[in-house]
């Protein structure tokens, strides 16, 4: 699968260009609460950790141990009840936590806990981050039934990522169009006849001639399996026939002077219906030219079509790949994969896994993946974070953690998972229940079903770096300055 789409801009980014050397992704001491009639629920206890670009980092533990919960905050989706305490997010160099101290107060008055929300601050948050979710990181949820819209077509919500998050694109991509000349694209067409035209050559041919708006328009048709040499060569010799009207190209210009702001007098010829269908309904269309294509590229079959449906007619393994389409529409930085293949059968399963992975090579994302299956995890990540009852226990290459586990509660997730080859009577299981997060056990949250408790595990737990690359959150290997409290 072809993936040579540039799918945003690299002018005007609305986060702050981090350090090569700086992670891309870190979170520091992040604890997140819920306030319930039943109490204060503690639902993150002091998570951190952090990821670069390119890397696949997969969290996996138990149903309700704060795996998504932790997605939802780096995403700064915390649901209504719940609020982060304390911690700081960075991405990419901006804190996306830097006025959580003004954005809620808890008041508590004996057994009674109440949440007041500063609706003031939280709309200024909403300002700053909108420009970053969506556009620079991005997220695939759990349920791909619940998170499309039901009474919007697919091409509707693809499009309205498009046209929020990459106008400028879109503009590109039609005056690109007006600009060239058959005479332009005789010598790709030539070269791609000879079957010697690479991405690269042809990204060295496009910028010679002055081009570069046509890659991926020309990349994509001449990556399609379904058509002939001479259908693509046509196609391609036919994108300059494909101009506007001299008022639409002078829209499109004054837009991108403008930054994707609709200058004043195109407002009001905007609201004429005559004269919409040539300005702002061009960029429309191109919305769902490129959505088209974004189907595409994640192996959507018949993608045409699936334009025109609605979330209800497709299956949940086409619900899926509509679900990353949507999320790599602007090659976000960081794609958030909340339980991708958890209500897929085991084929379409790996198809997504090889998509995501494919994805990952094309685009250099980085990919936070959450799964309550560890096989799942092997399958795809580089990094593992083991959670347990709102705490990160362990952090560990991948191949560290299935080589030498050194929590309790991985080595019990370890050895439950039935081994080829092996023959046993009864499955390994871990005993007792998660605790209720509203009163946690005092010191560390897994002694109550830990068989190597002991004295210690009462007091807070240390967090240890083993090496580099390993760290756990245990009293068994020693003592350290940082203490996780509950």
């Amino acid at each position: 699968m072809g993936l040579g789409m540039h799918l945003t801009q690299e002018a005007e980014l609305s986060i702050e260009q981090s350090s090569p050397s700086e992670p891309l992704l870190r979170v520091d001491n992040l604890r997140v609460s819920f306030v319930t009639r039943a109490g204060k629920i503690q639902a993150l206890n002091d998570i951190s950790f952090e990821m670069r670009a390119g890397e696949t980092f997969g969290f996996v533990g138990e149903t309700g141990c704060g795996k998504s919960q932790t997605a939802l905050a780096v995403m700064r989706l915390t649901p209504e009840a719940g609020v982060i305490e304390r911690g700081e997010i960075w991405f990419a160099g901006t804190n996306l936590t830097s006025n959580i101290s003004q954005e809620f107060k808890i008041i508590q008055h004996k057994n009674n806990v109440k949440l007041k929300r500063n609706k003031t601050a939280l709309k200024r948050l909403d300002q700053k981050i909108n420009e970053i979710r969506g556009k620079d990181m991005s997220m695939i949820f759990q349920e791909p039934m619940t998170s499309l819209n039901p009474v919007y077509t697919v091409g509707r919500q693809l499009s309205e990522t498009l046209l929020r998050h990459s106008v400028d694109l879109l503009v590109d991509r039609i005056l690109a169009r007006s600009d060239v000349t058959k005479e332009k694209l005789d010598g790709i067409i030539n070269a791609a006849t000879r079957g010697e035209l690479t991405q690269q050559k042809l990204h060295e041919m496009l910028q010679n001639a002055g081009c570069e708006g046509l890659e991926d328009q020309i990349w994509f048709i001449l990556s399609r399996k379904d058509i002939g040499v001479v259908q693509k060569n046509r196609r391609i010799s036919s994108l300059p026939e494909r101009k506007v009207k001299p008022l639409t190209t002078r829209f499109l210009v004054q837009l991108k002077k403008a930054n994707g702001k609709i200058p004043i007098l195109f407002v009001i010829l905007n609201k004429l219906p005559i004269v919409r269908k040539s300005l702002w309904g061009v960029i429309e269309k191109e919305a769902l030219d490129v959505s088209y294509e974004l189907l595409s590229l994640v192996n959507m079959p018949n993608a045409e079509s699936v334009l025109r449906q609605y979330p209800h007619e497709l299956s949940g393994g086409m619900r899926q790949r509509v679900m990353i389409a949507m999320a790599i529409a602007t090659r976000p930085k960081l794609v958030i994969a909340d339980e991708p293949t958890s209500a897929l059968d085991v084929t379409v399963q790996a198809q997504i896994l090889e998509l995501l992975r494919e994805l990952k090579r094309s685009f250099n994302s980085a990919i936070l993946f959450i799964s309550h299956d560890i096989g799942v995890i092997s399958e795809i990540c580089d990094r593992v974070g083991v959670m347990y009852a709102g705490n990160l226990v362990e952090v560990a290459r991948l191949d560290q953690l299935f080589a030498d586990p050194k929590h309790p509660y991985t080595q019990g997730l370890l050895a439950s998972i039935p081994k080829y080859g092996e023959k046993r009577e009864l499955l390994q299981t871990i005993e007792g229940a998660v605790p209720n997060l509203i009163d946690p056990p005092k010191g560390c949250r897994f002694r109550t079903r830990c068989p190597r408790a002991f004295e210690k595990c009462s007091l807070g737990p240390p967090w240890l770096q083993i090496d580099k690359d390993h760290g756990v959150l245990c009293w068994l290997y020693g003592d350290s300055e940082k203490h996780v409290d509950q």
